[in-house]
């Protein structure tokens, strides 16, 4: 699969092992930038990413941009999930809980992520958040029924 780089400063996705079923990525950020992020009352405010990183308060919904567009082969998907690590010791998960992302989605991906803790967390650039899996995927024909169906197993 081929991944483009829309910033200098992004890092490609790397399995960390052999017996790795996902890719991690990573967070893309940059002095200064200013990175879309939602309150816990639903109010789109910027944060801005200092010397030492980004700075989420509890309940605080972001995008993390990985600095990265990925060319997702057709009838593919990429899921995003979160890393064990990075929700057990720091409090973050995604906001949909699994990320999908289509095959046509031709734009950078974002990691987003919510702080469910009490405390404030400072992600910095370079940090593993996340990991992928690439699946095939099957498009089957939705057809609208008048009959109910019926149980299936014992």
């Amino acid at each position: 699969m081929n991944v483009y780089k829309t910033r200098d400063n992004a890092t490609l996705p790397e399995y960390a092992t052999i017996g790795s079923a996902c890719f991690d990525i990573k967070a893309c950020l940059t002095v200064g930038e200013r990175v879309r992020s939602y309150t816990p009352f639903n109010k789109e405010v910027d944060v801005i990413v200092k010397k030492n990183g980004l700075a989420i308060t509890p309940g605080t919904r972001v995008l993390i941009p990985t600095g990265l567009i990925f060319d997702i082969p057709v009838n593919h998907v990429m899921e995003m999930y979160i890393r064990s690590s990075v929700a057990t010791k720091m409090g973050l998960t995604l906001v949909n809980s699994v990320g999908i992302i289509d095959s046509d989605y031709v734009e950078e991906s974002f990691i987003m992520l919510t702080n469910f803790s009490d405390s404030l967390i400072t992600i910095e650039h370079g940090e593993r958040l996340a990991q992928c899996l690439i699946e095939p995927t099957t498009n089957i024909e939705l057809n609208e029924t008048t009959e109910r169906p019926e149980q299936k197993t014992e």
